[in-house]
């Protein structure tokens, strides 16, 4: 047992150095992005063109209206107007939804889908494109958002300035601020600071497909109505991040895409024009949202998407999906650790070279933690504008549990549930928070 328990260990060590050289790959790229960008014309300036602002609604009765006020409180530009869909037989969120339309006849519309939910945010989304688009009045521009969504203002100038070039235009997307306690909630602090911060930047400096995050992701005219023409609906049906997928078919089909991370000095970080939401409080609602994401991105978009496209393509999709591994890797090690230093299990039985090779895997792990931290502390300053060397020490192995948990239960419905990712999930919604003072919330 000893000897496969410390075969394991080094087994386990090896494959965290080899992901964690992917990461410090993309580390030094967008240091290299920030201090020597690359540089291409500026988006010149240009008027708002008519947009429209999809949010599809299942029994948010409880935030939508409040989300509705807050952002046309924030937006006061006549072009923008907000689209709500509905399901016929969810009354309140529908009560709700037509009285925010008679309020502001001008700024909100209602869709109705034709069919009684819950179905999914994807056909709901296909509802509400092939209601808007059925006539010559279609918006010249969709963002996509959620309900509990705070969006910038000043992400309509940007979407308009890039949209003569770019038909897919995606703006980073952060958690807000969260209290010192809220341990689950706030590791999305890190983790979305990270991505939008790093890896997406990256993405679209090397000419990668940018997924969408599936808010704060605008679409133009000429995009939409060349998914309804070739197939009669945008997003694909019957899976559960059709937005992930979005972004990919969207190069596939020969329209150009920009990750907009656009920022203006402040006291202290960046200003970031961003899209800016609460996630999950409680652990089971952060469990289920993240098995969600890791099932629809690394089993089902495998299944639906396969590896094709250009090499930096199929570079992220490895590392999209390689969390179906590496997501078991740190808490096993850790766990690896404990036994090795209860005496549980020796690695001096190991012959000669290969415990050489386990001490240095071990201090090359030990290496990439340091720089993971520091990663992750600079990537927070970056959008929260402070340094939280305790906060984010605390939140990481939360994060890191509920990573591995959600894996474990994406592989589960996996090979259990979804017939190896070619039957359709049904996914219940997540709870939703919104800020009190929309006008207020900023970070």
């Amino acid at each position: 047992m000893n000897e496969i328990l410390v075969s394991l260990f080094l087994l386990v060590s090896l494959l965290i150095n080899l992901s964690s050289l992917d990461d410090l790959f993309i580390d030094l790229l967008s240091f290299g992005i920030a201090h020597f960008p690359f540089r291409r014309a500026a988006a010149k300036p240009a008027p708002l063109p008519k947009i429209a602002i999809f949010v599809a609604n299942w029994r948010e009765e409880d935030v939508i209206g409040k989300m509705v006020e807050g952002n046309l409180a924030r937006i006061d530009d006549p072009q923008v107007s907000l689209f709500l869909g509905v399901y016929p037989n969810d009354t309140g969120t529908r009560r709700v939804a037509e009285a925010l339309a008679a309020a502001h006849p001008d700024r909100v519309r209602v869709i109705v889908n034709s069919l009684p939910g819950p179905t999914s945010k994807g056909q709901m989304l296909n509802e509400m494109f092939a209601q808007s688009f059925a006539g010559e009045q279609a918006p010249d521009l969709v963002v996509l958002h959620d309900s509990e969504d705070v969006i910038d203002p000043r992400s309509f100038e940007i979407y308009a300035r890039y949209a003569g070039e770019y038909d897919f235009i995606q703006v980073p997307v952060f958690s807000l601020s969260r209290r010192r306690g809220a341990y689950v909630a706030s590791t999305y602090m890190e983790e979305f600071a990270e991505r939008h911060t790093r890896e997406l930047i990256v993405r679209n400096a090397l000419g990668a497909a940018i997924p969408s995050a599936g808010v704060g992701t605008c679409l133009t005219q000429a995009l939409v109505r060349h998914f309804l023409k070739t197939r009669g609906q945008v997003l694909m049906s019957g899976t559960v991040t059709e937005d992930y997928i979005l972004g990919i078919e969207a190069k596939r089909a020969g329209f150009k895409s920009i990750f907009a991370a656009l920022s203006a000095p402040a006291e202290e970080g960046a200003d970031y024009v961003a899209t800016r939401e609460f996630f999950p409080q409680r652990l089971e609602a952060s469990i289920k949202q993240k098995t969600r994401w890791v099932y629809g991105i690394a089993f089902e978009a495998m299944h639906k998407l396969g590896w094709q496209g250009g090499l930096w393509d199929i570079y992220f999709f490895l590392r999209d999906r390689k969390g179906m591994i590496t997501n078991f890797l740190a808490p096993g090690s850790i766990v690896l650790m404990i036994l090795a230093l209860a005496d549980l299990i020796d690695p001096e039985t190991l012959p000669r070279e290969m415990y050489h090779l386990f001490q240095w895997s071990l201090s090359f792990n030990l290496l990439a933690v340091v720089f993971r931290y520091v990663a992750r502390l600079t990537s927070s300053y970056r959008v929260y504008g402070r340094l939280d060397w305790l906060g984010v020490a605390i939140r990481w192995p939360v994060s890191l549990y509920i990573n591995m948990v959600a894996t474990f239960r994406a592989w589960k419905i996996y090979l259990g549930e979804s017939q190896f990712a070619t039957s359709p999930i049904v996914w219940s919604k997540t709870t939703h928070d919104v800020p009190d003072d929309f006008l207020a919330a900023t970070r």
